[in-house]
């Protein structure tokens, strides 16, 4: 494995105007780049042709970023050893349509380096992979802070925590005024 940086540069390096999105078929892209890595004949790595999934086939940003990451993956400088063909499954059909959802358009990939990072180190923590020069602890704790979904999701928590601390106030405020109301009453 090479340093994170490789892999980044790649991404924000990819030659967006070779790849035509409209009629990109990612079953054939997976599998000619599986082909090239493997050199062995293959099974299609989907158990259910890809371009069948309306969700992903028609949805531009997701089909970019399955480009950027068959390039990324299968560039031979990569020095990416073998890969673990189910979890890279899992990977696109699931974690891909959330990022994609979070990161849009797709040119955000190439245009931020972090997001770059993110998508680099998304794809690593599934497949196992660890980059050049980092423990797996240093890894993992930059990982989780360029997440977008980690991002979202302490986000939420924060909102919900504010919405609650309102929702105490409030109550504390009514008490207040009952009490308040209360003794003018009694006098």
């Amino acid at each position: 494995m090479l340093e994170i940086r490789y892999y980044v540069k790649q991404i924000l390096n990819f030659p967006t105007l070779s790849v035509d999105l409209q009629t990109l078929s990612l079953d054939a892209m997976w599998f000619d780049a599986l082909l090239t890595k493997r050199k062995e004949n293959l099974t299609p790595i989907f158990e259910k042709p890809i371009d069948s999934l309306t969700n992903i086939n028609s949805n531009l940003n997701i089909k970019a970023t399955h480009a950027i990451l068959a390039y990324v993956l299968f560039d031979p400088d990569s020095k990416i050893p073998e890969i673990d063909i189910k979890k890279l499954r899992t990977y696109l059909l699931e974690t891909i349509p959330t990022l994609c959802a979070l990161v849009n358009p797709y040119t955000e990939w190439m245009k931020d380096a972090e997001r770059a990072e993110e998508l680099v180190r998304s794809l690593f923590h599934t497949l196992d992979l660890l980059p050049a020069n980092e423990t797996k602890s240093y890894f993992e704790d930059r990982f989780r802070s360029i997440d977008s979904r980690e991002r979202i999701r302490i986000l939420e928590q924060t909102k919900m925590a504010q919405e609650r601390a309102k929702e105490i106030l409030r109550q504390m405020k009514q008490k207040e005024e009952e009490e308040a109301a209360s003794k003018y009453n009694r006098e």
